[in-house]
């Protein structure tokens, strides 16, 4: 069977999980004796966001390394991307706040330096990928009509 076959039903597959587990976290109902409306399939829905991303982290790991082997060339511009990301990372870190929040109510755990860090490392390198995408999109149509 062809590779690209392969990946397209794996894709489809995933895809297909995605939208069940999409539908039943949106219409599945909520739990009762809540404050705020929670819905039953919440932990399901995380779960399988965190499958995907390490399925994505493996992915993205394995890929390059594998192709090392086959195109040394084209293996070193996939760790340059790879390094790109991780001084993007990086420079979110840097910019990331440990300072405890002051919340009325709150008396959970993760109000704490690590987790705070954390959370605005995600936060920021995620504003930066999307700007990034957004720049990449406008620059590509400025190329495209000015070529």
């Amino acid at each position: 069977m062809d590779s690209k076959k392969i990946l397209n039903i794996v894709t489809i597959v995933l895809l297909v999980i995605t939208v069940v587990i999409l539908a039943m976290f949106a219409f599945g109902g909520n739990v009762p004796n809540q404050s705020y409306p929670t819905p039953v399939y919440t932990s399901t829905l995380l779960n399988w966001a965190y499958i995907l991303f390490g399925l994505t982290s493996i992915a993205a790991i394995i890929f390059p390394l594998a192709r090392l082997f086959s195109r040394p060339k084209q293996a070193m511009k996939s760790f340059i991307g790879l390094a790109a990301i991780a001084v993007l990372v990086l420079i979110a870190y840097t910019l990331a706040d440990g300072t405890p929040m002051k919340l009325v109510g709150y008396t959970g755990t993760d109000n704490i330096p690590s987790m705070l860090i954390f959370s605005d490392t995600i936060l920021y390198t995620m504003y930066f990928l999307f700007a990034g995408a957004i720049l990449a999109i406008l620059g590509s149509e400025i190329y495209r009509r000015v070529k």
